[in-house]
């Protein structure tokens, strides 16, 4: 994920880019994001993707 996304963003801006390029993955802990404006769970998202 880390290459694919340093790839996508150096094909918009430039080769130039490539040098300061930095990822980062931060993980949400469950529970603290939400889909319209409801709080959910890991659980809660697999149970609507599950539908």
């Amino acid at each position: 994920m880390v290459e694919d996304v340093s790839e996508a963003l150096i094909a918009i801006e430039g080769e130039a880019l490539r040098p300061v390029t930095h990822v980062v993955i931060t993980e949400t802990p469950s529970g603290e994001w939400a889909i319209g404006g409801k709080a959910l769970t890991a659980e809660d998202v697999q149970a609507k993707r599950a539908g």
